[in-house]
């Protein structure tokens, strides 16, 4: 046998072994790591972020030709020169994966194995041991040939010091170490604000989440879940539609009465930082007594300082004359009022049929699709004052939009909100975060019409977890690296607008034309990111 030969044999045969041992690599929240997909390069981790974000990675757990048993991940303090961020900001979630059986609909991604719910190694509600739960977060076990990942959500204390701080995240099978992964971190020279510079409106709360926890919506038990669900929103940057019992009592001779509410109302607006206030749309039935009520509601508001956050959602996607004219009519009605009470319609900013008429004078916050978006119209209806919100629902008009489908290119999820910054686009409504469907599980199928996947569900009910509360999604952290991405534009905006524009339109310049690189949105972050600490 000649000397080359022997050489390519040995490696071959080096690879080969290889092969059959467990791997421990890293990825990008940003990238599709199904449970087939072969190890990367990665082995080591360097994250950017500012003080008071969260900055997510990711260490996926390959087993070989042979199944691991017992495996545990466990993330170490991550130190510098000015000081110690302690392993108790970082929080681990085994991804759980949903087989994604048939694509969803325009996607073009294969079929497989996706992860999407988080399931937290320990309680998230007082870090306590999880227990008694159909699927667990750590420890875990590793089919042959097949990927576990673990997502950590790094935070990083408002008060920490800029600079580079680093740690290991080690990897056990049997007790045993399997591997280490080193973390560096960039703290930049900046925090980032409690306030939440976008606003919005994520549907669902209430019933739905009572049904999946199997609790009586009007106990005081289900009102701490609930509760437990506006936090997450909250902490991901997201605004809830429904926020518990905060809208005071109203009787037309006495007029309003906050006596049981205006306590967590006040805490919501002001120590929850919740931005934006969608109206109870009560009595429209009755005209003059839904007049009379907006009107002392609109007044109760206005004296506190939180009308400018509210809203009424009024009929949803008008799509033919009829619907058009119930617009028109509840507009009116709800200007008769008090005309300050800003009014919402999920309609693009031009008429769908000329026949039908248009809705000016009736909506002063439009929230077009993003395949609907005009932006002549809407720039018209700008200067007047307006305000513009988007939406997505389904896998609705061009090929060229960012759907939120499991299925769809991460990329999808932060794309929309750069484009936001391109349009003077304000708030951003999602029709539901807990569309459970009632006839399958949610933790299996967690599928809308059989070909949507993940569709208004971007939380998980959480007691299959053990949880007593939500399971987040990936889904959801994607959304809320978007809104921290709106955050740094704001924040950068406030030294230089013009370069700000200039740094968005190099990455989003419209619903379908925006980058499928993830690198350019982390370049783009990192100039922002450059302004503000300077």
């Amino acid at each position: 046998m000649g000397k080359h030969m022997l050489t390519v044999t040995l490696l071959s045969l080096c690879a080969a072994v290889l092969a059959q041992d467990p791997v421990v690599w890293v990825a990008s929240p940003w990238e599709h790591v199904l449970k087939s997909t072969p190890p990367g390069a990665g082995r080591s981790v360097e994250i950017e972020a500012a003080a008071n974000e969260y900055e997510p990675l990711r260490v996926i757990v390959h087993a070989g030709a042979e199944a691991l048993q017992d495996v545990n991940v466990v993330a170490g303090d991550l130190t510098g020169p000015a000081g110690t961020i302690d392993a108790s900001n970082i929080a681990l979630f085994r991804e759980h994966y949903i087989n994604i059986f048939e694509p969803s609909r325009r996607s073009k991604a294969p079929t497989g194995w996706y992860p999407d719910a988080l399931v937290p190694f320990v309680s998230p509600v007082d870090g306590s041991a999880v227990s008694g739960a159909t699927y667990g977060g750590a420890p875990f076990d590793v089919e042959a040939n097949s990927n576990q990942g673990v997502w950590a959500d790094v935070y990083i204390p408002r008060d920490i010091a800029a600079g580079e701080y680093s740690g290991e995240i080690t990897v056990t099978a049997g007790g045993q170490a399997i591997g280490t992964v080193p973390v560096t971190l960039t703290v930049w020279g900046f925090s980032l604000p409690d306030t939440i510079a976008m606003q919005s409106n994520f549907g669902g709360l209430g019933s739905r989440v009572a049904k999946g926890h199997d609790m009586d919506p009007g106990s005081p038990e289900f009102v701490a879940v609930e509760d437990r669900y506006i936090d997450t929103m909250l902490k991901h940057r997201c605004i809830p539609s429904s926020l518990g019992n905060v809208w005071p009592k109203w009787d037309p001779e006495t007029g309003i009465d906050d006596s049981e509410t205006g306590e967590r109302l006040r805490g919501l607006v002001e120590d929850r930082h919740v931005n934006a206030l969608r109206l109870p749309f009560s009595y429209r039935s009755e005209p003059e007594k839904c007049k009379a009520y907006l009107k002392d509601l609109a007044a109760y508001l206005r004296e506190k300082g939180w009308l400018d956050l509210a809203y009424i959602y009024m009929r949803d996607e008008p799509n033919n004359a009829e619907q058009y004219e119930t617009v028109r009519q509840q507009g009116a009605l709800i200007e008769a009022g008090d005309p300050d009470i800003s009014r919402m319609c999920t309609e693009q900013t031009i008429t769908s049929n000329p026949e039908w008429g248009d809705l000016y004078g009736a909506v002063d916050i439009w929230c077009p699709l993003w395949g609907l978006w005009d932006e002549e119209t809407a720039r018209q209806r700008q200067a007047l004052g307006e305000r513009m919100w988007s939406y997505t629902a389904l896998c609705q008009c061009s090929d060229q939009n960012p759907y939120w489908e499991i299925d769809f290119a991460p990329v999808t999820f932060r794309a929309p909100f750069w484009v936001s910054w391109r349009y003077d686009i304000e708030g951003f409504l999602y029709w539901s975060s807990v569309y459970w469907p009632a006839d399958h599980d949610p933790w299996v199928n967690p599928h809308f019409r059989d070909q949507y996947w993940g569709e208004g569900m971007l939380l998980y009910p959480g007691a299959p977890a053990g949880i007593d509360g939500p399971v987040t999604s990936i889904r959801l952290k994607l959304v809320r690296e978007a809104m921290e991405d709106f955050e740094y534009m704001t924040l950068a905006a406030a030294q230089d607008e013009q370069k700000v524009d200039e740094i968005v339109d190099g990455i989003a310049r419209s619903f379908t034309d925006w980058s499928r690189d993830p690198a350019g949105y982390a370049d783009a972050r990192r100039q922002l990111a450059g302004m503000i600490a300077q």
